[in-house]
């Protein structure tokens, strides 16, 4: 029980070791090295090398393709540079495997002797010191856990049930690397399987062969896992989530057969070379061929691969129509031309308006293409989102004092945008229904429609609407008030209905109110 005890205890140290490892990083890689990290990546070469050190420093899979969706959401990254970036990232994750091979538990005693002094003598005071000393710690707890795995796992090599486990799992192939998938999808970072197989393989629990075979596995269930996490994506970031999975396995399907033909190949290397290699290094070598087979595989099977997952994910019909027309990561660096840009994507969003009614009108052009309204507040709302943040990129570079003005105004109006986004959204969620489609909702919907027309031509178009906008924004409280009281004083069938109009009554004239705002002439 002691054994048992100190190997999940170990388990759990390295786990949440890695866990602040990897938040510490994105911590310190703040917006500027973000940005920094689209700029370098313009060539192939260059793309790749900044892959290995993104892994490097996240050390998880999962955790660098988000971040390379991050960077092409934002406009940072062609989708042909994230492929490289994401692809060539997970060799960066060997690392870890390579420092599992060697006796890392001094390095995790001095890494939480740092933590110790900085504390002792306040010298985490400064965020940056913070985050550096967050990282040591998280190094330290890291190394700490993968001794005392080693210790815990000791004691494991006599147990029947595990000689058991192994001599089955030795009898197909399939097993061990199922068993690798699978441990895999848990842990979330194929890096950390592979860690544990060298660990369990150093304590003399796991035979070379099994420890190989669940490295392989390890990375297909890493590939598989990043498919599964953001299978909520649509459109590119979703391709670009499958291509990483297309390329672990391409580089399983490129080495596992030659550990099929080879099952003992320390036995082989020693016969070519003359020399011993150490096991834990071999398993180590052979994760980092894995990554390196898949990606050089990818580099040169891109094109098709594009096409692949360009069937597979297609391209989203929201993502399509919203995605950012005038943001470029580049130009929150010249403020004057940067707010301009962020007017104008805010303007693109305006035109969008009066088509979120869509679903609920009558007369629709039946050519016309209709997103569902889930749909459409979603690529709304994350167009919206980048837009703050690109303002608040633009912010952060600093500039004239004669900018403030504009950057609150153009703030504040993306604020209101966000509002009226989420109020359209609830407005026709309420009133889809085939029974609320004539009379009053039919009535409100066709009202909202023409005010956002209105507002779309005088703020998009620069259209002088401003005199029929302010009449028909105008407060309706004393109208709404009558209806909702003459909704409830109905009785009988239909209570459903009339819940849903007296809701909508009140989303109607939210949305009055904020598109009176938007019309008002921005500031600066």
């Amino acid at each position: 029980m002691s054994q048992t005890a100190t190997s999940l205890a170990g388990l759990g140290l390295f786990m949440s070791g890695l866990h602040l490892l990897s938040q510490g990083m994105q911590a310190v890689a703040g917006r500027r090295a973000r940005a920094l990290l689209g700029r370098v990546t313009g060539g192939a070469s260059s793309a790749a090398l900044t892959g290995v050190v993104l892994g490097s420093l996240t050390q998880s899979t999962s955790a660098a393709a988000f971040i390379c969706i991050g960077l092409l959401d934002a406009g940072a990254l062609s989708l042909a540079g994230a492929m490289t970036l994401s692809a060539w990232a997970s060799v960066g994750t060997s690392l870890l495997v390579f420092l599992a091979a060697v006796d890392v538990r001094l390095i995790g005693l001095y890494a939480i002797a740092c933590v110790a002094l900085a504390y002792l003598f306040n010298l985490n005071r400064h965020p940056t010191a913070r985050h550096l000393v967050t990282l040591a710690f998280a190094l330290g707890t890291l190394m700490l856990g993968l001794g005392l795995i080693k210790d815990g796992a000791a004691a494991l090599r006599a147990s029947p049930w595990v000689i058991e486990f192994f001599e089955f799992s030795a009898e197909s192939p399939a097993v061990a690397l199922l068993i690798g998938v699978i441990v895999t999808l848990i842990a979330q970072s194929s890096a950390t399987v592979s860690v544990l197989a060298v660990t369990l393989n150093l304590s003399g629990v796991l035979p070379v062969t099994e420890a190989l075979l669940l490295v392989c596995g390890a990375s297909l269930g890493s590939g598989l896992s990043v498919a599964l996490v953001t299978s909520h994506l649509v459109g590119v970031p979703r391709q670009l989530a499958l291509w990483q999975c297309v390329v672990k396995v391409l580089g399983v399907a490129l080495i596992l057969p030659w550990l099929l033909v080879f099952p003992d190949p320390q036995a082989a290397w020693t016969r070519v070379t003359e020399a011993e290699l150490p096991v834990s290094t071999l398993v180590a070598c052979v994760y980092l061929l894995l990554q390196v087979a898949g990606a050089l595989a990818g580099g040169l099977l891109q094109t098709r691969g594009l096409r692949l997952v360009q069937r597979l994910a297609g391209t989203h019909a929201a993502a399509a129509r919203f995605s950012p027309k005038h943001l470029y990561a580049d130009a929150a660096r010249y403020p004057e031309t940067a707010l301009t840009l962020a007017d104008q994507e805010q303007r693109e969003l305006m035109r969008e308006l009066p088509r979120s009614l869509d679903p609920l009108r009558l007369a629709v052009d039946p050519e016309a293409e209709i997103l569902s309204n889930d749909d459409w507040h979603q690529g709304a709302g994350a167009l919206n989102t980048r837009i703050a943040e690109f303002i608040a990129e633009t912010t952060a570079m600093g500039g004239a004092d004669e900018w403030v003005a504009r950057i609150f105004a153009l703030q504040g109006r993306n604020e209101t945008l966000r509002s009226l986004l989420d109020a359209l959204h609830g407005f026709v969620q309420t009133l889809d229904n085939e029974a609320l489609r004539e009379g009053l909702a039919a009535s409100m919907t066709e009202s909202l429609h023409l005010i956002l027309s209105l507002l779309a031509e005088q703020v998009a178009e620069g259209e002088d609407n401003s005199d029929i906008l302010q009449e028909l924004t105008s407060d309706r409280s004393d109208l709404m008030e009558q209806i909702r009281g003459a909704l409830l004083a109905q009785a009988g069938e239909g209570q459903e209905a009339r819940q849903a109009l007296f809701i909508a009554t009140g989303i109607f004239e939210r949305i009055l109110w904020l598109a009176r705002r938007l019309a008002q002439p921005l500031a600066g």
